[in-house]
């Protein structure tokens, strides 16, 4: 006797992602997954509760971001956005417009060093032309820094007197502090007075409840959610979202990485729900290029003197994966520039096996949890990507960066190292495993955005300008696959999703065309590509419109 479906979905061109072209015209589900996936005719023979005919609809798995901070995206959405200001005076006067006089914090964010003519960020006394009334925290595009206001840094403690030559911090020429915090500073001095907002498990509560509806509409069905910034108090908690999943309010499985990893119950990578699992214990390597603060072997090309920071000892990088693989936790480590991704490779090779297995799927299968994400890999040295060939790594990239960095790269770290700036199709050529992501808020969290930037390397507004390392250009099947196929292996789900096949979740979204058959010249209308509906389970979390 045929099994009882849920649900048959027939009558769509589903691309299974399995190779390209590929292609089914039904998905049966049950209990959340798929039990068939194939002809109409086999489909319609199920017993069901429902049908839905897909109109000879395009389908894709359901797309996962393997990096985004979920709460700070969420919460972002109420601060006053920046990134269009092109001078530190227009960044002042916006701000002025948004204070309706109140004494609650006037928040900012967006902005990019490189963006302002002035080629800095804005310092304590400029942030006082706002307002000295109340506190003003302004938070940098990459996240990396927050500028203060005098009132902001009395919040919190920072003063002449009692914070002396902190590496977090810079100065005035008379040892004042100027208001710029950067990297491990949120942590030292901002925990408090933030802490007072965000520490409120309610607020956490209702900031992702309103925001977190917002994802499937761009056809995500997982997130990869990053916990807190580096070295900080984390913003999401495994509570909070297993509330929201109580609440029938969660639309979106979610995978919760964080540097507070496996201290509490020690669970292991995987526990949890089909809905809410424990993902990756995360660290920071290094900073940003944005803000000269990634780690690079050789000075920045537009500021000679500065080589970027590193966080960790080799030593120290060592002991953390050896930490994370004993715990039965993967790692994932943050790091942008070439001297961070040098050190994070040599660590690398010294804990986990080396493998000549050529097949990407079966090293890592073969790695089971010893698995290590790299995070963005933004610029890598001659010799790396042959080293992690060998090493059980997952790149956890976003092709967006391609967008937000393209008006300064060249500039920042010169032509020479251009060709190894996020290097996607050397990457796959190698044998490693890429996923996409968008780092939210950093970069919005729109599929399809970063996925012709992958394709086209170029920048979104149009600028007539040469493509950024044009040869790491990618099909657009291999964007796609970022985003489904392999994204499900940076959580060691890949035989639960990523792609459409009996036994995996019923997650798939219907598309208003057929994104693999965009002809070259229309690539840059590949981020037009619009989601019309977004099934999770076999249950629909967002639709455009009755198709």
């Amino acid at each position: 006797m045929m099994i009882l479906a849920d649900k048959v979905f027939f009558n769509g061109k589903i691309y299974t992602m399995h190779a390209p072209g590929e292609t089914v015209s039904a998905i049966v589900a049950r209990d959340g997954k798929i039990i068939y996936a194939g002809t109409d005719e086999k489909a319609l023979s199920y017993p069901s509760g429902e049908t839905e005919d897909l109109g000879g609809r395009i389908c894709l798995p359901g797309f996962i971001d393997t990096h985004i901070h979920t709460f700070l995206d969420c919460n972002s959405r109420q601060n006053i956005v920046l990134n269009h200001a092109k001078d530190i005076a227009e960044l002042v006067d916006i701000m002025k417009a948004h204070d309706d006089g109140g004494d609650g914090w006037l928040i900012g964010g967006g902005i990019s060093m490189p963006d302002l003519a002035e080629g800095r960020y804005p310092n304590r006394r400029e942030l006082d032309m706002i307002t000295t009334e109340r506190p003003v925290f302004i938070f940098s595009h990459c996240l990396h820094f927050i500028m203060a206001n005098s009132a902001a840094l009395k919040l919190a403690g920072i003063s002449k007197e009692l914070t002396p030559d902190d590496e977090c911090l810079t100065y005035f020429e008379d040892g004042e502090p100027d208001g710029m915090l950067r990297e491990a500073a949120y942590s030292k001095f901002l925990t408090a007075p933030f802490g007072k907002r965000y520490s409120d498990p309610e607020y956490r509560l209702n900031v992702l409840r309103d925001g977190i509806a917002e994802y499937p509409e761009y056809g995500l069905t997982t997130l990869h959610c990053i916990s807190g910034l580096a070295d900080a108090p984390p913003f999401e908690y495994f509570d909070q979202y297993h509330q929201l999943d109580r609440e029938g309010a969660l639309p979106v499985r979610v995978v919760v990485n964080s540097t507070y990893l496996p201290e509490t119950l020690n669970p292991l990578t995987g526990f949890g729900t089909d809905m809410v699992k424990v993902g990756a214990k995360k660290v920071y390597m290094d900073g940003s290029l944005g803000g000269l603060t990634a780690a690079m072997l050789e000075p920045y090309s537009d500021a000679p003197d500065v080589k970027g920071e590193i966080f960790y000892t080799l030593d120290e990088m060592i002991a953390f994966l050896r930490e994370a693989y004993d715990a039965g936790i993967e790692a994932a480590v943050h790091a942008i520039g070439d001297a961070s991704m040098e050190r994070l490779i040599t660590a690398a090779e010294a804990v986990y096996p080396k493998s000549d297995e050529p097949d990407t799927v079966k090293r890592l299968k073969d790695a089971g949890l010893r698995r290590l994400r790299v995070i963005h890999a933004c610029v890598v040295a001659p010799g790396h990507i042959e080293r992690m060939s060998r090493l059980p790594v997952i790149l956890d990239m976003q092709p967006n960066f391609i967008n937000s960095n393209g008006g300064f790269m060249r500039e920042r770290i010169g032509r020479e190292r251009m060709k190894y700036f996020t290097p996607l199709k050397s990457f796959m050529d190698a044998g490693l495993m890429v996923t996409g992501s968008s780092d939210a808020p950093v970069e919005p969290s729109r599929p399809f955005v970063g996925i012709e930037c992958a394709v086209t390397r170029r920048r979104l507004d149009g600028t007539p300008e040469e493509r950024l390392a044009a040869q790491e250009a990618i099909s657009i099947y291999d964007a796609v696959s970022m985003y489904t196929r392999n994204a499900a292996y940076c959580s060691s789900e890949e035989d639960a999703k990523g792609t459409i096949e009996a036994g995996k979740y019923a997650d798939f979204i219907v598309l208003d065309k057929d994104v693999f058959e965009t002809k070259p010249e229309d690539y840059g209308k590949i981020r037009d590509t619009k989601v019309l509906k977004t099934v999770l389970g076999g249950r629909t979390t967002w639709e455009a419109a009755k198709i």
